[in-house]
């Protein structure tokens, strides 16, 4: 069980924002295999629809989660939280 007034110093980065660099990178290798079954287009016409649909859902998930750590919860999605008023609290808390 978790004690309660034990508290960890976080790095910064959200959880939130690995998931939507894995899903960048696999957005990636999905549109690279998006074109290149282009190339097999008449019989290949089911995996070029399934490999265009996963790069686009994988891409337009990881721009909706770096949209929602920005606008709604004011975190950089790509950036550690380094404001001065952050780095006053910790030094605060730990000296």
């Amino acid at each position: 069980m978790t004690d309660p007034n034990i508290h960890h110093e976080s790095h910064g980065n959200h959880p939130m924002s690995l998931l939507a660099f894995v899903l960048l990178l696999a957005g990636g290798a999905l549109s690279a295999l998006w074109i290149v079954t282009l190339a097999d287009l008449p019989e290949g016409r089911t995996m070029n629809i399934t490999y265009g649909v996963l790069a686009l859902g994988c891409l337009v998930s990881a721009a909706l989660i770096f949209r929602h750590l920005t606008t709604h919860l004011h975190h950089s999605p790509v950036m550690p939280d380094n404001t001065q008023s952050e780095i006053d609290r910790y030094l605060a808390k730990v000296r």
